[in-house]
């Protein structure tokens, strides 16, 4: 496949649009500009393509929250993701059954109602045995199917702020970024047209995180953390959605 006007202009809009979200949550850029480019490019082109964006403005984050970054929470999360990234791309070699997206998409959705609903004025003490679960869960289905959000439960309810949410979210993004990068060159996965595709998204990614500061401004913390939650939640209802289309 080549990289075309037509086709550059498409890639920098959808990943701008992607970014905005980016930009105000930390997280779920995926959740749009996937499926959209899903519909002019092969997934093999798509996730390499976008990995080298990730990586640089997931750095970018961390290092402009850096004083609102929690090392002590994010390490024991980002060690556990990282491990279940290891099986989790091994069973994508076997194929797994749809009905595993499914109720992953449920999940997804039933926490983030009690995200939506739980009493912020209770204090949270998370169990470490449940937290290293789903934290190795969350790079279960990373390595199956590229969506990594569950560990997100357990930092929107430990970072004090969405500036303290941003830094500790993108820092496990960062780490994960960092090691599928050196698996994709050892392997081979990037190709021309990926870095084709990497150089219109790079100015593409830019103008939607500044957009989306800019749009941060005008936002408080409490409209701020619903919408990290209906992010949270969007991510649950795509998963399900997409599951059962392909196997309808």
């Amino acid at each position: 496949m080549t990289m075309t006007f037509s086709l550059g202009c498409y890639i920098f809009i959808i990943v701008a649009c992607a970014f905005v979200v980016k930009g105000l949550a930390g997280f779920g850029d995926p959740l749009i500009s996937n499926p959209l480019l899903a519909l002019k490019l092969d997934n093999r082109d798509i996730t390499p393509g976008l990995l080298p964006v990730s990586l640089i403005l997931n750095a970018y984050i961390v290092l402009k929250n850096r004083k609102n970054f929690c090392f002590k929470i994010v390490a024991s999360i980002a060690l556990w993701v990282l491990l279940g990234i290891i099986p989790g791309t091994l069973l994508l070699k076997l194929g797994a059954p749809w009905i595993i997206k499914v109720i992953l998409g449920i999940l997804i959705i039933g926490l983030g109602v009690e995200m939506l609903t739980r009493d912020k004025s209770k204090k949270f003490q998370p169990n470490p045995v449940i937290k290293a679960i789903m934290c190795f869960l969350s790079g279960v289905t990373a390595g199956l199917f590229g969506i990594n959000l569950l560990f997100v439960i357990y930092l929107e309810r430990s970072s004090t702020d969405r500036h303290a949410f941003r830094a500790n979210t993108c820092f496990v993004f960062l780490v994960e970024n960092f090691v599928r990068t050196i698996v994709y060159i050892v392997t081979g996965v990037f190709t021309i047209f990926t870095l084709q595709i990497t150089a219109v998204t790079i100015p593409a990614a830019a103008c939607g995180m500044f957009v989306g500061s800019q749009i941060d401004k005008h936002i408080g913390e409490s409209n701020i953390r619903k919408f990290i939650i209906w992010i949270f939640i969007l991510g649950g209802v795509s998963t399900l959605v997409k599951a059962l289309i392909l196997h309808a």
